[in-house]
C-alpha cells in the first residue's frame, strides 16, 4: 500500500448553494489544460459535443453541459479536498470520448440531457446503492433519494456515477433528480442502431428473435436542470477507475480503531439501567462489545426531535457516558434532523428553516452557516462534551409524502428536490466537520442516506430492506458507489437464518445488531450464541487487516469491501460474494438451502481461511458447513496480519501481539498501517507503516521478515509471528 498526503490544492470549483447561501466549502480550480475533442462524423444533429474539458488530474477531466452556475455540486459537499497527490502518482491515461464525444441538449421544458455514447458489450456497474443485482448493462434508473425500494434508482445514496468494463467512469456532478436511461431509447438519427425485425414474418420465412427493447448506443441522462457539470475518469481497471473517483472526492473514510468493534443498538424504551445490565451480560458471555446505540427513547421528545436528554432514563448522562468510557465502551445517539417545538433550538431554527415541516418538526437549512452553528453548539454542549462518540442519522431518506414537498421552499433558495438530495451530506458534513474534526477526535456513525462525493464520510448507510440476499447484494454495490454499507440485523426467522445474518455483519463496514424494537441480543437464538461468539471475536482478531484496509481506502482510494468486478470484470454480475480487505473473499450463507453454496473464484489459486486447505484455480467450487461457519478464501501469496488471541473491545487490541498469516506457496507482504486509531494526526504524516514480508528459503520453508518503512508514530499492535496455513 502507498500512503500519500493530501494537497490542499482542490480541482473542482465549489458553487454557491442557491440565492444567498454562503458556500460550504471554497475549493478553487487548479491550472487546467483544456482538452478539445475532434468532433466525429455525426448525424446526432439536434446534440451540442461537450468539447471542452478541463484536465482535473491524471486520467480526470470535467466539463460543463448548460448552464450550471446556480446548481448544488456534490463535489462542494466533499468531506475533503481531492487527494491531488495520489491522482498524480497513477499514470495517466487517454480521453475516452476524444472521437466520439459526449453531447447534450435541453428539452422543450428546460431540462438537460447528457448524452454518454456507449459501445456492443461495454458492462456497466454503479448508478448508487442499488440492492436488486449490480449488472446496469440496460435498463432506466430514477436516482432519486428514497428508502422504499431496492432497485430501479431510488434508493439510499442514488449517487450519479458509473463505471464502464472498458475503463471508464462517468459522474454527473448535480444534486438535481436525475433519471438514467442505459442503453434505452433508439434515437432515429442515429448511426449505430441495430436494424429491425419483423416479429411475425411470412410462414416459410426465418424467425430471428425479436427485442422489445433494441439496444441503444448509448447512456442518456435526464437532468431536472438547466445543466450539470460532469466529470470523466479513466483508468485501467474498474477498480483503477473507482479509486479515481474516491481520490477525487477526497479520498476514503478511516474510522477511529473502535468504530470497527461491535456495535449493539438496545431498546427504544432502554434507559440506563438495562444499557448497564445488557453490557454486563456481554462482558458475561465473552461477547465482544465496542458501541452502545441509544435509539429515540434518549431523547424528552423525538419524531420530531429535542436533541435534548429524557432525565426520567437517564438521570446523570455525563456519569453514564464516562462510566461505559472506563469499560471501553462507546456511546452512539440516534436523531433525526426535525426540531421539535420543544427543543430549545425551535426558535432559532424557525427563520432558518423551510416552509414546510417533517412530523410537525422544523427542516433546518443547513446550507447557511447560522443554522448550522445553532446545532453544532448544543450537540457539543450537551453530547460530545460529555464523551459522547457519534450519530447515527436517520429519516433523510424519504421522498414526496414522507418528507418535504418538491415546491417547499428554503431560506438559502435551494430548491426542494435539490435538498432533500443532498439533506443526508449535509448532515454528515455538519457532524464530521463541526463537532468531530474540529476537536481532532474521530468518530463512525451511521447515516440513512447519502449521495455523490460521498467516500470521505466515516458514515454507513443502513436500510429499510431486510431481505438477507439484499443485505449481501449492498455490500458489493456500495464498493461501485463511493459509500460504506451495513446490512442491519433486527431479528431473525429461525438459530438458522440468525447465524447467516450475524456472519455478513461481522465481515461489513460497521458491525451491528440493531435492537430499537425487538430488544434482540446477540444470544438471541441461545443455541446459536456459540457460532456467534466465535464469528464476532475472529472480527476483532482481523482488525490489523481490515483496520489497514480502511487506510488503503483513504490513502489510495480503494474500498475496504470490494465487489467481484475489482478482481475480474467477467465476475461483476456476481452479487452473493465479496472481498473484505485485498485478499480474503466472503461467500455468504444465505437462502432455505442450507449451509452449502457454490462460489465463483476469480483465475488464480485460493484457499481456505481455516485450514489452508487448497480449494481451487478459478471457476467454480461448492464450500459447505455443518456449523454455518461462513465460507472465506484467500489468495495465493496472501499474508494476512491478525491478533493473536481475541479481545473483548478494541481498546484491549493495543499492544497486542500478531498472528500473521500466510497462504499458498508464494511469497507475500502486507504493509501493516498503524496510528493512534483516535485522531487526525495520520493525516499529518504521523502514522507507522510496518513492512511483513514473507519470504521462501532452503527447504520451502517460509520466514517472516519485518521492516518499519515509516516510522512516525508508536506501534498500535505488538510482537508478531508467522503461522503458515497452507498444508
Amino acid at each position: 500500500m502507498t500512503h500519500t498526503l493530501q494537497c490542499s490544492v482542490c480541482v473542482a470549483a465549489a458553487l454557491a448553494i442557491g440565492a444567498g447561501a454562503d458556500r460550504l466549502s471554497s475549493q478553487a480550480p487548479e491550472p487546467a489544460q483544456v482538452v478539445r475533442t475532434a468532433v466525429r462524423a455525426t448525424t446526432l444533429d439536434a446534440l451540442t459535443p461537450v468539447t471542452s474539458w478541463a484536465k482535473a488530474a491524471p486520467g480526470i477531466w470535467r466539463a460543463t453541459a448548460g448552464n450550471a452556475s446556480r446548481e448544488i455540486r456534490y463535489t462542494s459537499l466533499a468531506a475533503e479536498l481531492p487527494r491531488l497527490d495520489a491522482l498524480r502518482a497513477k499514470p495517466d491515461h487517454a480521453f475516452p470520448f476524444a472521437s466520439d464525444p459526449i453531447a447534450f441538449e435541453r428539452t422543450a421544458d428546460g431540462k438537460t440531457v447528457v448524452r454518454v455514447p456507449c459501445a456492443a458489450g461495454e458492462k456497466l456497474f454503479g448508478f448508487g446503492l442499488q440492492l436488486d443485482g449490480l449488472d446496469r448493462n440496460q435498463g432506466v434508473f430514477t436516482l432519486n433519494v428514497d428508502h422504499w425500494s431496492t432497485g430501479g434508482g431510488r434508493t439510499h445514496a442514488p449517487v450519479p456515477f458509473y463505471v464502464s468494463s472498458r475503463g471508464y467512469g462517468v459522474f454527473i456532478d448535480t444534486a438535481r433528480f436525475i433519471k438514467v436511461y442505459a442503453r434505452v431509447g433508439n434515437r432515429k438519427d442515429s448511426p449505430r442502431n441495430p436494424p429491425p425485425v419483423d416479429r411475425n414474418p411470412p410462414p416459410g420465412d426465418p424467425a430471428p428473435r425479436w427485442d422489445s427493447q433494441p439496444d441503444a448506443d448509448a447512456v442518456e441522462i435526464l437532468v431536472d436542470g438547466p445543466g450539470a457539470d460532469i466529470v470523466v475518469i479513466a483508468g485501467a481497471t474498474i477498480a483503477d477507475v473507482v479509486s479515481r473517483y474516491n481520490l477525487f472526492n477526497g479520498g476514503g473514510a478511516l474510522p477511529p480503531l473502535w468504530g470497527l468493534g461491535f456495535w449493539h443498538r438496545v431498546h427504544a424504551a432502554a434507559d440506563a439501567d438495562r444499557v448497564r445490565r445488557e453490557v454486563a451480560e456481554f462482558e458475561a458471555r465473552r461477547i465482544p462489545l465496542d458501541v452502545i446505540g441509544l435509539e429515540p427513547g434518549w431523547m424528552t421528545k423525538s419524531y420530531p426531535c429535542t436533541f435534548e436528554w429524557q432525565k426520567k432514563r437517564f438521570p446523570d448522562p455525563p456519569a453514564f457516558v464516562a462510566e461505559l468510557l472506563s469499560r471501553g465502551i462507546r456511546l452512539n445517539l440516534w436523531e433525526n434532523p426535525y426540531v421539535s417545538p420543544e427543543s430549545r433550538l425551535y426558535k432559532t431554527m424557525f427563520p432558518l428553516s423551510a416552509s414546510h415541516m417533517v412530523w410537525l418538526g422544523l427542516v433546518p437549512d443547513y446550507t447557511l452557516p447560522e443554522a448550522r452553528r445553532a446545532l453544532i453548539g448544543q450537540h457539543a454542549q450537551d453530547h460530545v462534551g460529555i464523551g459522547v462518540s457519534g450519530y447515527k442519522i436517520d429519516e433523510v431518506d424519504g421522498f414526496d409524502v414522507w418528507l418535504w414537498p418538491d415546491h417547499a421552499s428554503f431560506p438559502s433558495g435551494t430548491p426542494a428536490p435539490a435538498m432533500r438530495q443532498a439533506y443526508g451530506l449535509l448532515m454528515q458534513d455538519l457532524v464530521f466537520k463541526g463537532l468531530f474534526k474540529a476537536r481532532n477526535q474521530r468518530t463512525y456513525g451511521l447515516v440513512r442516506a447519502s449521495n455523490g462525493a460521498a467516500s470521505g464520510y466515516p458514515f454507513a448507510i443502513y436500510s429499510d430492506a431486510y431481505d438477507l440476499k439484499e443485505y449481501i447484494t449492498g455490500m458489493s454495490a456500495s464498493g461501485f458507489a463511493g459509500v460504506l454499507w451495513t446490512p442491519e440485523i433486527r431479528s431473525a426467522r429461525d438459530e438458522h437464518d440468525w447465524i447467516d445474518r450475524m456472519q455478513v455483519v461481522a465481515f461489513s463496514a460497521l458491525a451491528q445488531l440493531n435492537a430499537w424494537a425487538s430488544g434482540a441480543t446477540p444470544w438471541h437464538f441461545e443455541d446459536a450464541t456459540g457460532m456467534v461468539r466465535e464469528t464476532l471475536e475472529l472480527r476483532m482478531r482481523l482488525l490489523p487487516y481490515f483496520y489497514t484496509a480502511f487506510a488503503a481506502y483513504h490513502f489510495d482510494g480503494v474500498p475496504p469491501i470490494r465487489p467481484m468486478a475489482f478482481e475480474d470484470a467477467a465476475l461483476g454480475h456476481v452479487a452473493d460474494q465479496f472481498m473484505f480487505g485485498p485478499s480474503i473473499l466472503v461467500a455468504p450463507f444465505y437462502g432455505k438451502g442450507g449451509w452449502s453454496r457454490e462460489v465463483l473464484l476469480p483465475a488464480g489459486k485460493w484457499y481456505d481461511f481455516y485450514t489452508g486447505e487448497f480449494v481451487g484455480d478459478g471457476g467454480r467450487v461448492t464450500r459447505q458447513s455443518d456449523t454455518g461457519r461462513i465460507p472465506l478464501l484467500v489468495r495465493e501469496g496472501a499474508v494476512v496480519p491478525m491478533l493473536k488471541e481475541p479481545v473483548a473491545n478494541t481498546a484491549r487490541a493495543y499492544g497486542q501481539a500478531l498472528e500473521v498469516r500466510h497462504y499458498g506457496t508464494t511469497p507475500g507482504v502486507f504493509d501493516l498501517f498503524e496510528d493512534d486509531g483516535r485522531t487526525f494526526d495520520y493525516e499529518r504524516g504521523r502514522y507507522r507503516t510496518r513492512r511483513l514480508s514473507v519470504e521462501a528459503g532452503e527447504g520451502g520453508r517460509f520466514s517472516l521478515k519485518e521492516m518499519v518503512v515509516k516510522d512516525a508514530a508508536p506501534p498500535m499492535f505488538g510482537r508478531s509471528e508467522l503461522r503458515v496455513m497452507t498444508r
